[in-house]
Formats: structure tokens, C-alpha cells, sequence
């Protein structure tokens, strides 16, 4: 007899409505010959043939457990994920007895019950205990255990929407203060000496004007900042002749938090670096070289300017790309290229280029201190760095501050 309406006479209870509110599927499984029913998995675990709700297939798994001074134990229902998919329902058990009366039903919370097989159990959700035995046999009908599983899908869990909280400005109001007339307390006159082939000055060009702060100049530059002279309540004017107007423009913005494009980086790759160096901006420095490194290209044409640089402005990471490209290109450099013009000084460095290209061909890993003396210098200045030190100088001077603070 199928159900074909449904009475209510006063206010069903909460419980009731959430069972017949829209979406519930309702499957039944069937234990004949329960009683005598013995475990076919597990200790004690009854498993279902396998069932279809929601989409996906399941199986019921009924514990039976036995009281140690008693005949009587109590009965825990599962219900176990046989799907290859995570899904998320709202569940309960319901045990009905010949009449069709609940004798005892369990609704539980939303749960995700992921993929068969997931480690942890992770795919099995239920209830330990749900009626004593005894209970479960008086509710038989005809020596069956009809349980009724009921499920829907769970509702996506509404996430409140995220509110909207700008960054901290301070980093902007810095870069704002970047040629802020009004509030400069200096300014650098920028442009360079004209000279002409007999060593007099020809006529002076118009010099570029840069506004800029003092206190700004001390945590960033400490050369600028010695060239501004003491603070006072009057403006200061510098004037500075062996920098180009834009890239003293690249350098002022670079304090005040800016940043230099690409295409400015690999455009002015040599006189940024040379203009950090003298200034002591040494991050700048650093980030101009990497970029000049990985966009040159080292010949045995070449690599003689590019390795005298680097040593005449300690760029220890344009050193070591030139090092790698003599180990590398060892028999042409030596047919090539006259030596006799590298700096004693470097002969440590070619040794290390040497040892660390073995390694490599090896497969060996660096580790611990003593490794120190072939590590790249990418990883020297990552570990200075990380100790809050200053990381713009040789490979022996990185060595020996990880040594001295090791």
C-alpha cells in the first residue's frame, strides 16, 4: 500500500519536518534471519549488498556486539562510501518493527564521507550504538531487520562573504613622498660634468632635480645621506656629477620602496650597478647584477671585461657565472684567451667553480659547513640572509660571516 497523504493533527516537531522536508531518499535494507545471523566481515560487522542513493552506491554495515556478562549486546549501524567520489549528506538510521512503527531512528549531522578506500576510515560515518540486540529482535518482522537509511544531499556550507579590508598604506605613502617638493628637506641637483677632449669643461647642461627626505636617505643610503650633511630646518642642495639623471632617478625611486623594470634592469644593467655600489644600495646592486647575469651571454670574447668588472665591483655572482663558463669551455678559453691579466685572487674561485661542476657531474648533494667552500653563492647570500646579515660581498667574505655567526 503506497502512502497517498499525509495529516497532520497539531505542530509536528521539528525533527518530523526536517525528516520530510524535500530531498530525502529513503532506501531499505533488509537482514532476514537475523537472529541466527552470524559475522561475515570484520568482528562482528554485517555488510549489505550494495545500494544506489544520491547518486552514488553504498553499503550497510551492522555491528554486532556481545556483553561480556550477558546474552544481550548492542547493535551500531554504519553506512560506507562504495563510490569512487567524496560526497556530503545529511543521514540517519530507522528500524521499524511489523506494524511499521519506528522503534528506534538516529538522525546525524552532515557528513563527508570521501572516496572508497581513503585511509583512516575516512569513507565510513554511523552509530556505534543504536538499540540493544534485544530491542532489534522484538522489532523483527516475520525474523527480518528492516532498516531504513535515509540521506540527502547536504546543503554547500554558505561561507560568509569576506570582508573587504585594504592593505596597509604605509608602503604607498612612502612611494607618494618620492619627489614630493613640499615636503623635501633635500634636493640633488643631477647632471653630469661636460668635459671636452683637452680635459676643460664645455658649458654646463641644465641639471635634473630630484626631491628626496633626509630621514629617508639615512635608513636607505648612508652615502646620500652623509652628502646631505646634518639635519636642519633649511633645505639642503647637493649636487651630483658622476650619475646620469635617470639613473639616479632609478636609484631614488628604488629607496622610497619603488622598483626598476625589467627592460630598465637589462637596458642599464652596468651603470645601475656601478651607482648602487658608490651609493651603498646594496639590494639594488644585487637585483641589477642577477638581471645583467641572466641576460648576458659570456664568449670567450668577453669573458676577460665581464671578469674584471666583477672584481673591480665585487659582483660575486657575475664572477662565479664567468668562472663556470672557463671550467666549462676550459680548452678553448686556454687556445683563446690571454690569462695572465686575471687577478691572483681568483684562483680560489676557479677551484671552487672546478670542485663544484664535479659534484654536479656526480649527482652530489652539499650539506653542512664544510661544504660551504663550493656552495653557489645564490645559496651563500640565502643563508646570510637569513641571519639578518649583509649579503652584498665576496664569496669569502659570505663564507666567513656563516662561519663567524655558525
Amino acid at each position: 500500500m503506497s502512502l497517498s497523504a499525509v495529516v497532520d493533527v497539531r505542530t509536528p516537531s521539528a525533527g518530523l519536518l526536517e525528516w520530510n522536508s524535500r530531498g530525502w531518499v529513503k532506501a531499505e535494507v533488509r537482514y532476514h534471519g537475523f537472529a541466527g545471523l552470524s559475522p561475515v566481515i570484520g568482528r562482528g560487522l554485517i555488510k549489505s549488498p550494495e545500494f544506489t542513493c544520491v547518486g552514488c552506491q553504498w553499503c550497510l554495515l551492522v555491528l554486532l556486539s556481545v556483553h561480556p556478562t550477558s546474552d544481550d549486546g548492542m547493535v551500531g549501524v554504519f553506512l560506507h562510501n562504495m563510490s569512487a567520489k567524496d560526497i556530503k549528506i545529511v543521514y540517519g538510521f530507522c528500524v521499524k518493527d511489523s506494524d511499521g512503527k519506528e522503534v528506534n531512528h538516529r538522525l546525524l549531522r552532515p557528513h563527508t564521507f570521501s572516496r572508497k578506500g581513503t585511509p583512516g576510515n575516512k569513507d565510513i560515518g554511523g552509530v556505534v550504538k543504536v538499540a540493544k540486540r534485544s530491542t532489534m529482535i522484538d522489532s523483527l518482522v516475520d525474523g527480518t531487520l528492516i532498516i531504513e537509511v535515509r540521506m540527502k544531499l547536504a546543503k554547500p556550507t554558505e561561507t560568509p562573504p569576506t570582508a573587504f579590508v585594504p592593505e596597509n598604506p604605509f608602503c604607498n605613502i612612502i612611494q607618494q613622498m618620492f619627489m614630493d617638493e613640499e615636503t623635501a628637506d633635500v634636493v640633488f641637483e643631477v647632471g653630469e660634468r661636460q668635459t671636452n677632449s683637452n680635459g676643460g669643461e664645455n658649458a654646463k647642461t641644465s641639471p635634473a632635480t630630484f626631491y628626496a627626505h633626509q630621514l629617508i636617505l639615512q635608513k636607505g643610503s648612508s652615502t646620500l645621506a652623509e652628502l646631505c650633511g646634518s639635519v636642519g630646518e633649511e633645505t639642503t642642495q647637493v649636487s651630483i656629477t658622476d650619475v646620469k639623471p635617470d639613473i639616479f632617478h632609478h636609484l631614488l625611486c628604488y629607496l622610497y620602496g619603488g622598483k626598476v623594470a625589467d627592460d630598465d634592469l637589462k637596458a642599464n644593467g652596468k651603470e645601475l650597478i656601478d651607482a648602487a655600489d658608490k651609493y651603498g644600495i646594496g639590494n639594488l646592486k644585487l637585483e641589477a647584477e642577477a638581471c645583467f647575469v641572466n641576460s648576458t651571454t659570456i664568449t670567450t670574447s668577453n669573458m676577460m671585461e665581464h671578469l674584471l668588472y666583477a672584481d673591480a665591483k665585487n659582483c660575486a655572482l657575475m664572477k662565479e657565472s664567468v668562472m663556470d663558463f672557463i671550467v666549462k669551455h676550459k680548452v678553448e678559453v686556454l687556445e683563446k684567451v690571454s690569462l695572465k691579466d686575471i687577478p691572483g685572487g681568483m684562483f680560489a674561485d676557479i677551484l671552487a667553480a672546478m670542485a663544484r661542476g664535479e659534484k654536479e657531474n656526480e649527482s652530489e648533494q652539499s650539506s653542512g659547513n664544510d661544504q660551504l667552500s663550493t656552495m653557489r653563492i645564490s645559496d651563500l647570500r640565502r643563508k646570510v640572509h637569513e641571519k639578518g646579515l649583509d649579503i652584498d660581498g665576496s664569496r669569502e667574505t659570505l663564507i666567513a660571516t656563516l662561519e663567524e655567526n655558525s
